[in-house]
């Protein structure tokens, strides 16, 4: 019995350690999804001015708003660099 409560303390007590060390450091910047689409959209334009197929700039900057928008509303980590 005494060694169930040992490992359930063990185990809380590392579980609880990894959360508050997630919140002080945060996330590296390669897990974010803001990065990521902000990248996707840089090769985007370049796509566009290599093959000439180019939108509107109004409608790139409010897709891109929109995007950066929900995904800011989904994370809730800081990131660290």
């Amino acid at each position: 019995m005494a060694t169930k409560k040992s490992e359930i303390n063990e185990n809380l007590t590392s579980a609880v350690s990894e959360v508050i060390e997630g919140q002080i450091t945060g996330k590296k910047w390669y897990y974010s999804k803001t990065f990521w689409a902000n990248i996707i959209a840089g090769v985007a334009v370049i796509a566009q001015a290599s093959y000439g197929f180019v939108l509107p700039v109004e409608y790139q900057m409010v897709a891109l708003s929109l995007v950066n928008m929900g995904l800011r509303k989904i994370s809730s980590g800081e990131i660290t660099w």
